[in-house]
């Protein structure tokens, strides 16, 4: 998968993150935790807002990204119940599936 693919799947999960009312203003810069995921500092989907969109478009631009990607799975878990997060959560399987074939 491109970097240009990669980053089309960037907007898309920031565009869904608009929709489900997580995302009001821009993406800034990236929020330090001490956690993965964020867990005990912040909400999931402010930690997807805050540190995931952020770190993910630093790394694209700098042709940095990670080895692999786990993102989904937290998302499955943070959004159990959640019925209106299933497109988000399609979403972010398919930013694993295209970080964790490259």
């Amino acid at each position: 998968m491109s970097y240009e693919d990669i980053a089309v799947k960037l907007d898309e999960i920031e565009a869904e993150l608009r929709k489900l009312g997580f995302l009001d203003a821009f993406v800034g810069s990236p929020t330090q935790v001490r956690s993965a995921f964020g867990y005990q500092q912040m909400p999931f989907e402010q930690w997807l807002v805050a540190v995931f969109l952020p770190n993910a478009r630093q790394a694209l631009v700098s042709k940095d990204l990670p080895k692999s990607s786990q993102v989904s799975v937290a998302a499955i878990r943070n959004f159990d119940g959640y019925d209106e997060a299933d497109t988000l959560i399609s979403l972010l399987c398919g930013f694993d599936a295209a970080i964790n074939s490259k």
